[in-house]
């Protein structure tokens, strides 16, 4: 009995056992359960979370799309309106270059007549040298009887076009002969001294006949500009000398050659100095078409002998003396010893002297007329009649030699 309540005992006790050992996996089945829907209602979170994500993405990417699209529409439209203002603006390019081009035809069909007729004032200036050349070639001068081949006969009439074109534009002006009632110190008698001298100077050194004139006229346009004390006007006078010496001579005298003609009153600092000034007043710009120039064409169109030649020369250049030569263009000037050089020797053509080509471009708008030839013929012949009752004798004396045809003489014995 004892074996079997044992026995009993020891059944129960292995069943009590067994059943806690049984009790345990149930448990971790139930928990694992648990952790296994926990996993899955995660997973499902976190799918439902990803799905969320996926669908703003999508919808993010739909709007970039969309904005895009919408972007390259406006771009498309834009540059379509770009296009068709470029096409309108073009088209009216071409119609307003057809319709110039048209205007310009018709303009041109309409003034060619005007054309051949009108005198060429842009010789030199353009390339074109067809008909304006051939025009140009018989305006001035007949040069088809020239055998001389040292005259450049195939461009006298451009040359001397070439000088009133200069002298119309007044690159370095005329001077004003009432300057003298501006001067404080000098007067009109003491510029016909100084004159005087200066060409009895020119003469002594051998110089051109353009380095007197355009000595006078730097001396003229300065004094025109500013005033001179009386101790530095033959100062103004070999510094004048000396400029146009370096621009026309070949063999320049040295600053100490024109001191030593003034008995050493100057210094070479003070012909510097005034050398300086004189350049700065006139900007540099002394350089004028002399009265020289021209009646060296004139002379050669009308086909003056030595004699005639050397009248006109003399003419001109005793009428530096006077202040009153300032008062005329040079081209007037020589067209005016032109017409007294004709009407001394009783010339037939005498009146074509006085013709307007010779000393205006344009013969319509121009202002000078015969008047003024003879205006400056009378007021030369004037002064040359009455040089003999002056102490200004330089020029009688040069022009009464053989060398020059004893022109002096002759004018005084008439």
């Amino acid at each position: 009995m004892i074996n079997t309540i044992n026995h009993s005992l020891h059944y129960n006790y292995n069943n009590s056992k067994g059943n806690k050992e049984e009790k345990k996996p149930i448990e971790e089945i139930k928990i694992k359960k648990h952790n296994s829907q926990k996993r899955i209602i995660k997973k499902d979170l976190d799918e439902n979370k990803e799905n969320k994500n996926t669908e703003n993405i999508r919808k993010e990417i739909k709007k970039k799309r969309e904005r895009k699209k919408s972007m390259e529409n406006k771009d498309n439209n834009e540059s379509k309106d770009i296009k068709e203002v470029k096409e309108v603006k073009e088209v009216k390019e071409l119609k307003d270059t057809k319709d110039s081009k048209e205007t310009k035809k018709e303009n041109k069909d309409n003034n060619t007549n005007s054309k051949e007729k009108r005198t060429t004032k842009k010789i030199l200036m353009e390339d074109n040298f067809s008909t304006e050349e051939e025009n140009l070639k018989i305006k001035y001068f007949d040069t088809s009887n020239i055998t001389n081949v040292q005259i450049p006969k195939d461009y006298l009439n451009v040359i001397y076009y070439n000088l009133l074109v200069e002298e119309k534009k007044g690159i370095n002006p005329m001077p004003d002969h009432t300057y003298m009632t501006r001067q404080t110190e000098i007067n009109e008698k003491m510029r016909s001294i100084l004159v005087d001298w200066l060409i009895d100077v020119h003469f002594k050194f051998g110089f051109t006949d353009e380095t007197l004139f355009m000595t006078v006229s730097i001396i003229d346009r300065y004094l025109s500009l500013a005033q001179i004390s009386r101790t530095n006007f033959q100062l103004l006078g070999i510094t004048a000398l000396m400029i146009a010496c370096k621009h026309e001579e070949i063999d320049l005298p040295k600053i100490d050659d024109f001191i030593y003609i003034t008995d050493n009153a100057y210094k070479k600092d003070e012909v510097i100095k005034m050398e300086f000034e004189v350049l700065s007043k006139l900007n540099f710009a002394f350089l004028y078409p002399s009265p020289i120039k021209f009646f060296e064409y004139l002379s050669l169109h009308f086909k003056f002998d030595k004699k005639q030649h050397m009248m006109g020369k003399y003419l001109m250049e005793s009428f530096l003396l006077d202040i009153k030569n300032a008062k005329y263009k040079p081209s007037i000037i020589s067209c005016a010893c032109t017409y007294i050089v004709m009407k001394f020797f009783k010339l037939k053509n005498y009146q074509e002297s006085y013709s307007k080509k010779f000393y205006v471009l344009d013969e319509m708008k121009e202002k000078y007329s015969e008047h003024n030839i003879k205006e400056c013929a009378k007021d030369i012949c004037l002064f040359v009649d009455n040089i003999n009752k002056t102490n200004y004798q330089a020029c009688v004396k040069k022009y009464s030699k053989p060398e020059q045809e004893n022109v002096a003489v002759l004018i005084m014995n008439n």
